[in-house]
């Protein structure tokens, strides 16, 4: 069964991490916080997975010019995003 992960619930250095992942994806991480969230995904399996999933998601909208999202390219995006690599 999967867990939810929600604030409560993840240490506030992934938290942290999560938001390096982010400014990553549109270039805004600094030299430290790309080194940090680097080191990080080494050893956490959880930051790794959603560093994983937040680039592939990127790629996705850069490949595709989404202005209106229908139901059709809701469900592709859930299935590319939530099968695991």
């Amino acid at each position: 069964m999967s867990q939810k992960y929600t604030e409560e619930n993840i240490p506030k250095y992934c938290q942290n991490i999560g938001h390096y992942s982010d400014k990553l994806q549109y270039g805004e991480a600094t030299f430290w916080e790309r080194l940090k969230l680097k080191m990080h995904i080494l050893y956490c399996e959880r930051c790794k997975k959603y560093n994983t999933k937040n680039s592939l998601l990127t790629d996705i909208f850069k490949k595709k010019d989404y202005n209106v999202l229908d139901i059709k390219d809701i469900e592709e995006i859930k299935e590319k995003v939530n099968t695991d690599h």
